[in-house]
């Protein structure tokens, strides 16, 4: 991949950090306010609701984390020039699908086998 595609994709995780940074800091700096069970339950009234409400925030959380980890990856492919490169083939990951997906490990072939194969692991209770 040209060095000029490297900055391209970087501005564009480098933006995606700051933006996942701010979102992660925010809910948590609000989870004074608003996480847990007993914060939700004195909004709604509702036990059942308020807990769910409570696990959603957290959820929510940690796949804002889980994808600030993504980014931090892909940002490190980028710093030792393997950005771009499928992680199970090694060949080249479209450009479309990283413009659309820059924190992307595999080229799509290769991403729709791996879903597959975790569906089938999911299915079979591993």
């Amino acid at each position: 991949m040209p060095k000029k595609q490297f900055s391209e994709f970087s501005a564009l995780l480098r933006a995606q950090r700051k933006l996942l940074l701010e979102e992660v800091r925010a809910k948590i700096a609000a989870s004074d306010d608003s996480l847990g069970f007993v914060n939700q339950s004195k909004i709604t009234d509702d036990d059942g609701l308020a807990d769910a409400a409570a696990e959603m925030e957290v959820a929510m959380v940690i796949r804002e984390s889980q994808e600030l980890q993504e980014v931090e990856a892909a940002l490190a492919r980028i710093a030792d020039a393997s950005y771009g490169s499928c992680f199970d083939c090694g060949e080249e990951i479209g450009q479309a699908r990283l413009k659309a997906y820059p924190a992307a490990r595999r080229c799509l072939p290769c991403q729709e086998k791996y879903e597959r194969t975790q569906g089938q692991l999911f299915k079979s209770g591993l």
